[in-house]
């Protein structure tokens, strides 16, 4: 069994992240999930959320995605985004005030709003914003 296996983080913009990983933990439609070498093939979208990966190093990375597909592949995964940015880039107060606003915003609508969908993937992505932050000790 192997140790570590490759890892992709594409966004619309390029390439964000490739290397090898021990372990990779996403946030899909049934919660987080995580992927270790020698997993089997997946396919599985992915809601706004963190994405960690751990290296080989022992060290992590994690980025805030925006949603998107995640892929293993004979023993590749690739993550292919909407957008990531790294935690170390979100400004903790305006997190803060972007997920409150958010989540005001959901508060006032009906399941059954045409914008129903895109409110609730903007509460999770503000919530992953600002939770990012309280985990790496960002501004």
């Amino acid at each position: 069994m192997a140790d570590s296996f490759p890892v992709k983080l594409v966004t619309p913009t390029g390439m964000i992240f490739e290397g090898q990983a021990r372990q990779v933990v996403a946030v899909g439609p049934r919660g987080e999930f995580g992927v270790l070498a020698d997993h089997i093939n997946l396919v599985t979208s992915l809601l706004p959320g963190v994405l960690r990966i751990y290296k080989e190093d022992g060290t992590a990375e994690s980025w805030v995605i925006s949603g998107g597909l995640a892929e293993v592949r004979d023993g590749v995964m690739t993550v292919l985004a909407g957008g990531a940015q790294s935690p170390a880039t979100i400004d903790r107060g305006q997190a803060e005030a972007e997920e409150q606003e958010a989540s005001r915003r959901i508060a006032s609508m009906s399941f059954y709003d045409a914008d129903y969908q895109a409110a609730e993937e903007a509460l999770m992505l503000a919530r992953a914003r600002t939770q990012s932050t309280s985990a790496s000790g960002a501004r």
